[in-house]
């Protein structure tokens, strides 16, 4: 009987045992929130960097390393405009000397308020040698 009766035990424990509790689900569930409000944030800035990133690119391959100041970012306001970058300026995209020739050169921070006094600070910054 003895044995029987710590078997019937092990059984209902079990049962009793087979799901979280209402405070886990809320624990897991405030984490998962967290995560997807930060990404519902930062993602634009990360989208608006890849679109300056390929402005830059797509001038890059067009020009080379003969072009005028001037004309190269006359190009760059061109993408700007067309792609509605406003987080820089086209002075804030830098021609620097490099081995073999010029590059382009852009290096942006981004603040973005997440709540109350909290910031999230991105950095950001790409190099495109010019053909």
């Amino acid at each position: 009987m003895f044995g029987q009766n710590k078997l019937n035990k092990k059984v209902m424990n079990r049962q009793y045992q087979g799901g979280m509790t209402a405070a886990g689900w809320l624990i897991i569930m405030s984490i998962v929130l967290f995560f997807m409000y930060l990404a519902i944030k930062l993602v634009p800035a990360y989208m608006e960097f890849f679109s300056i990133k390929s402005s830059i690119e797509s001038v890059a391959q067009e020009t080379n390393s003969s072009s005028s100041k001037s004309e190269i970012h006359r190009l760059i306001s061109g993408r700007f405009s067309v792609n509605n970058i406003e987080i820089i300026k086209v002075d804030d995209v830098e021609l620097k000397e490099i081995t073999g020739g010029r590059a382009l050169y852009v290096e942006y921070e981004s603040r973005i308020a997440l709540f109350g006094n909290i910031n999230a600070l991105l950095e950001f910054k790409h190099e495109e040698p010019l053909n």
